[in-house]
């Protein structure tokens, strides 16, 4: 005999403030990151970099964006919506690779819109009390750190990466 079936359920702990606010603040982010790495991946001219970019918007981007939308909608709140692109389609037959930046200003930009995000996800992992927010926002930081490695690599490989002053 299951005696929990006897017992008062639980009710569902409710969002904190602060994870809440996380969730959104890391959603709005990879939101605008959609919009700018799709203008950089138009722009790009090395195949490596493109590729890079690329893995970034279906691997990282659109998932997370999706996973936080999926995971607010459940909990009854508004999810910060992707707003309408209606030219990208345009900005691919318009721009001429590297007539606006060259790979590796974009490469460089890229890490940089990396390490913010990094910056995001760590905020909004230490505002997490529920197991479940936790563990998709620690998912969400290890798949941008992974991404951030592959991108210093790229880095390396192709002899962007500019080093920060040293003491």
């Amino acid at each position: 005999m299951d005696l929990t079936s006897f017992l008062p359920q639980q009710p569902k702990e409710k969002l904190t403030w602060g994870e809440a606010s996380g969730l959104w603040d890391i959603s709005r982010f990879k939101i605008i990151g959609l919009t700018i790495s799709e203008i950089y991946l138009a722009q790009a001219k090395d195949a490596e970099l493109k590729n890079s970019l690329n893995i970034g918007i279906e691997m990282l981007i659109k998932p997370h964006i999706k996973k936080i939308q999926e995971f607010l909608h459940k909990e009854g709140l508004e999810e910060p919506a992707i707003p309408q692109r209606k030219n990208i389609n345009m900005i691919e037959k318009q721009i001429t690779p590297n007539s606006i930046i060259e790979d590796d200003e974009i490469a460089n930009e890229i890490r940089e819109v990396f390490r913010y995000g990094l910056v995001l996800d760590t905020r909004g992992l230490v505002g997490c009390i529920r197991d479940d927010i936790r563990k998709l926002v620690f998912d969400i930081f290890s798949d941008d750190f992974k991404g951030y490695e592959a991108m210093i690599m790229l880095h390396r490989k192709k002899n962007w990466l500019v080093m920060t002053p040293t003491v």
